[in-house]
C-alpha cells in the first residue's frame, strides 16, 4: 500500500507520538507514584531496581522462616526448663528415698513418683510444634522416644541427628537444635566418668526404689546429677538460640527498612516533576497543533491558475 503522506507529514506525526508518549508516561508516573515500568523507562535503573526487589523478596523469606523458628526455639527453651524442674523433683525425691527408716507405703510412694517423672520427661522429649517433633532432629516428622512397658524403661532414639540452623541476614548461620538423644539420652559421661542420659538416670532411681535400695539411690543420685547439669547446660544452648533469633528477626526488621528505602528511592516519581513534564508535553502538543493548523495549505496549482 503506498503511503501518501508527504515526509513532513510522517516526521510531524512521529513528533506528535513523541509527545504523546512522554505525556502518557508522566501521566502513568502521576497516577501511580512511579517513574519505572519497564527496562525501556530507564534502562540503567532497571538492574539495582531488580536486585532490590530480589533482596526484599529474600529478607521477607528469612522473615517468615524466622518467625517458625522462633516458636519452636521458644517451645523447645519452655519445655528444658520443665525438663530442668523434673531433675531436680527426682533429686528431691532420691534425698527423701535415703532412708532407713522409709515404711513399705513410703518405698511404693516414692516408686510410683519415679514412674512419673520419668512419664513427664518422656512427654517433654516428644514435644511437637505444629506437628513437627522438636527434639527429633532432621527426621522431625519421627517420635524421638517412646515407654516399653515390657522392658520397663524408655525406648532408644528413633530420632536423627540435628544440622539445623538458621540464618542472620546477609547469610551468617547459627545452629538452633540439638537432637533429643543429645539432651535426654546423651551416651558421654561427665568428669566423673558418670553417665549424663536423663531417662537412665531415671530409670536407675526407680530401679533402686523398686528394690528399697539406700546404697543404690545414693548411687543414682550421682547419675541425676550429672544429668541435671547436663540438661542445664542444653537449657543454655537454647537459651542463646532464642537470643540469636531475635537478633536475626531485628536485624530483618531493620534490612527491611533500608531496602523499601531504597526502593523507594530507585523506583518513585518526582511528582512534580512529573506534573510539571506532563503540563510541558500538553503545552508542546498544543503548539505542534496550532502551528500546523496554521500552515498555508496552497500549492503550485494554485497559482498557475
Amino acid at each position: 500500500m503506498t503511503n501518501s503522506l508527504s515526509p513532513s507529514d510522517l516526521r510531524f506525526l512521529r513528533g506528535l507520538n513523541q509527545i504523546q508518549a512522554r505525556m502518557d508516561r508522566a501521566q502513568r508516573q502521576v497516577t501511580s507514584g512511579k517513574r519505572i515500568f519497564s527496562a525501556a523507562d530507564e534502562p540503567d535503573g532497571i538492574s539495582p531496581l531488580l536486585s532490590t526487589r530480589s533482596e526484599l523478596a529474600a529478607n521477607a523469606q528469612l522473615k517468615n522462616n524466622l518467625g517458625r523458628t522462633k516458636a519452636e526455639v521458644d517451645a523447645a527453651e519452655g519445655a528444658l526448663s520443665s525438663a530442668v524442674k523434673t531433675l531436680e523433683s527426682a533429686r528431691v525425691l532420691a534425698g527423701q528415698a535415703q532412708s532407713d527408716f522409709n515404711s513399705e507405703s513410703t518405698w511404693t510412694s516414692l516408686s510410683l513418683q519415679a514412674s512419673d517423672l520419668t512419664q513427664q520427661l518422656l512427654n517433654i522429649s516428644n514435644l511437637a510444634v505444629e506437628g513437627r517433633y522438636v527434639f527429633s532432629g532432621n527426621s522431625d516428622t519421627v517420635q524421638p522416644f517412646d515407654f516399653d512397658p515390657n522392658l520397663g524403661a524408655v525406648t532408644a532414639y528413633a530420632g536423627s541427628a540435628s544440622t539445623r540452623q538458621s540464618l542472620y541476614p546477609g547469610g551468617s548461620p547459627f545452629d538452633i537444635a540439638h537432637s533429643g538423644d543429645a539432651i535426654f539420652d546423651n551416651q558421654t559421661t561427665d568428669s566423673n566418668g558418670i553417665s549424663k542420659s536423663a531417662f537412665a538416670a531415671l530409670q536407675q532411681l526407680k530401679a533402686a526404689l523398686d528394690a528399697r535400695d539406700v546404697s543404690a539411690v545414693k548411687t543414682s543420685m550421682q547419675s541425676i546429677e550429672a544429668a541435671f547439669h547436663h540438661v542445664s547446660d542444653e537449657l543454655s544452648f537454647y537459651g542463646t538460640a532464642q537470643s540469636r533469633v531475635y537478633d536475626a528477626t531485628a536485624a530483618t526488621g531493620a534490612a527491611d527498612l533500608r531496602l523499601n528505602t531504597q526502593l523507594n528511592r530507585l523506583e518513585s516519581a518526582d511528582y512534580t516533576q512529573s506534573i510539571l513534564d506532563m503540563q510541558q508535553a500538553e503545552f508542546n502538543q498544543q503548539s505542534a497543533l496550532q502551528i500546523r493548523a496554521q500552515r498555508p495549505r496552497t500549492s503550485l496549482f494554485d497559482f498557475l491558475g
